[in-house]
């Protein structure tokens, strides 16, 4: 095995064991995300000030929200522009304009949240422990610049900045380990969410297991009152929790 093949199976097999193993003793976060929510990047904000609020770790898992691959030209309607325009006075984050242009172009791009996952399953193994700030990088990129996410040549631009080299990244994509990893994590989130399947949705794994704190988009105070509960050993905690705005990418909100 090459070198490069040896560092990247050893880099899988230490993120896969703190990611599936939730460690007994340890109070953290567990965020299931997705980069092509909407939600989740105007809760993104609500998030950061979470973590630094209770200094918890924030363990991410990619959701499934993209099921079969999308183009985004699908989104430029009437119906899912006003959509938007509520997420943005809601969350008091804009997206960008250069968002709203990639769904006037005629040559649109795909949304695919396997191909997603995967992506950042790869990053996960070459650059540990920044995965909230990944999953938020690649949001970004998507709803502020209007980036083609899933095109090598936007993700080379975008792993750099924890100097992830190019070729690596795609030689993880392509590495059968990851790809199985890619797909034990998508069903992990589907079994975290059960039958209330919402984008975003934040958990407080403690001693006691897991709790829902957020279903859906949330502020803050809202969900922080949820994450105090949690954390006090209520009983009733879970039915605290926040739920909020959730959308499908048509438009169709809960």
């Amino acid at each position: 095995m090459h070198a490069i093949g040896k560092s990247l199976s050893w880099a899988y097999s230490s993120w896969k064991a703190g990611s599936f193993g939730l460690w007994l003793g340890m109070t953290e976060f567990i965020y299931v995300s997705d980069i092509f929510c909407p939600w989740c990047f105007g809760f993104a904000p609500v998030l950061r000030k979470l973590e630094s609020r209770f200094q918890l770790h924030v363990r991410v898992y990619c959701g499934n929200l993209v099921d079969e691959a999308t183009q985004t030209s699908s989104m430029g309607t009437p119906r899912v522009r006003a959509f938007f325009r509520r997420l943005s006075d809601t969350t008091g984050r804009e997206l960008g304009s250069d968002f709203f242009h990639l769904l006037e172009e005629k040559s649109s791009i795909v949304m695919d949240s396997h191909r997603s996952c995967l992506l950042l399953t790869a990053l996960k193994t070459l650059a540990q422990g920044r995965e909230l700030e990944q999953m938020e990088a690649f949001q970004e990129a998507f709803y502020l610049h209007g980036e083609d996410v899933l095109s090598p040549e936007v993700q080379a631009n975008i792993v750099r900045r924890w100097a992830v080299r190019p070729e690596d990244l795609l030689r993880a994509q392509d590495d059968d380990a990851v790809k199985c990893s890619a797909r034990e994590e998508l069903a992990a989130a589907e079994d975290l969410l059960g039958d209330f399947v919402v984008y975003p949705t934040l958990f407080v794994h403690s001693d006691d297991g897991m709790h829902a704190v957020a279903r859906g988009y949330a502020p803050f105070e809202k969900v922080e009152a949820a994450v105090l509960s949690v954390l006090s050993g209520d009983s009733a905690a879970d039915s605290v929790a926040s739920t909020g705005h959730a959308c499908s990418l048509d438009g169709t909100c809960a």
